[in-house]
């Protein structure tokens, strides 16, 4: 099933970013919402997912804020699965978290560009 499902283009290599912060939120209307706080070397981003389905921590979930801990998500693009509306599906590196989303975007911050080499270089 999810094979065929390639990386999501809102974040390139996004198992490289650790998380540092989860926020699950279901609003009185609407559907559920999470947000992911990533960071990788001096970077720092947010990316915000809307309709979330099937949110799952499992107990042990590592705490990225401890040293030593690497804990990356994959994001994968599933539209061709063409599942009511869904089209991310995210996991953690390690295991322990995982959910369908409906969208994805990144709600703050910037990945900074990858440097453009000159001619001659």
């Amino acid at each position: 099933m999810l094979i065929h499902a390639k990386d999501h283009p809102v974040l390139r290599d996004a198992v490289a970013w650790l998380v540092k912060e989860l926020r699950y939120t279901i609003p009185q209307r609407g559907d559920a919402r999470v947000v992911l706080g990533l960071r990788r070397a001096d970077e720092s981003l947010q990316l915000r997912f809307e309709g979330v389905d099937e949110f799952t921590v499992m107990s042990g979930f590592p705490d990225a804020s401890n040293s030593g801990e690497r804990v990356g998500v994959r994001i994968l693009d599933v539209t061709h699965l063409q599942w009511d509306g869904v089209t991310v599906r995210v996991d953690s590196a390690c295991g322990g978290l995982s959910f369908w989303a409906r969208s994805v975007r990144i709600a703050e911050g910037l990945p900074a560009a990858p440097r453009r080499r000159l001619r001659g270089e």
